[in-house]
């Protein structure tokens, strides 16, 4: 049973014009609410404890989506915390430069591991992770996202949709070996 669970979901985010842009250049996507739910809750991993912690990312364009899927996954959200990159990205109507790292327990999981208060804009301007060549590596999240939760949260941790296996957390995604 996992106590802390995070999330990166595979939102539909297709970019536009006449080359690809978006997450659809780069990976698989989801492309419905309820199909997401049931990858997650059909996962052999989804093990939430009793009492537990959820961090989900959600971009502007899916934050509707997201604010559906916690309660649908048994959590309720509390926070919505703010990641602004250091450098602008694509948008339809506005250009964007954040994404949301929500929060949200379940059951008697209010508690956290380091007592004092943590800021919301904790993530304002951590930097996005970058490839040997120096360039962004897309969707990828701050290694602020971990220390922020590790701090905060206890485990086992579980991330859902990783790209990577991190020390002292299990993961599940299609981008990781068995």
């Amino acid at each position: 049973m996992f106590k802390t669970i995070y999330l990166d979901c595979p939102w539909p985010e297709r970019g536009g014009g006449r080359c690809k842009r978006g997450a659809d250049r780069h990976y698989e996507l989801i492309t419905s609410k309820h199909e997401m739910l049931r990858t997650i809750i059909q996962s052999p991993m989804w093990q939430p404890a009793d009492d537990a912690h959820m961090y989900m990312w959600a971009t502007d364009n899916y934050l509707e989506w997201a604010t559906w899927l916690i309660p649908a996954l048994g959590f309720k959200r509390h926070r919505a915390l703010p990641w602004t990159k250091s450098r602008m990205g694509l948008g339809q109507y506005f250009r964007s430069c954040h994404e949301w790292l929500l929060f949200a327990t379940r059951g008697k999981g209010k508690r956290v591991c380091e007592p004092g208060t943590f800021r919301t804009d904790a993530l304002v301007g951590a930097p996005q992770p970058i490839d040997e060549r120096g360039c962004r590596i897309h969707s990828a999240k701050p290694e602020a996202a971990y220390d922020l939760i590790e701090a905060r949260s206890r485990g086992p941790y579980l991330e859902m949709f990783a790209r990577e296996q991190r020390e002292g957390w299990d993961a599940w995604g299609s981008e990781i070996d068995d």
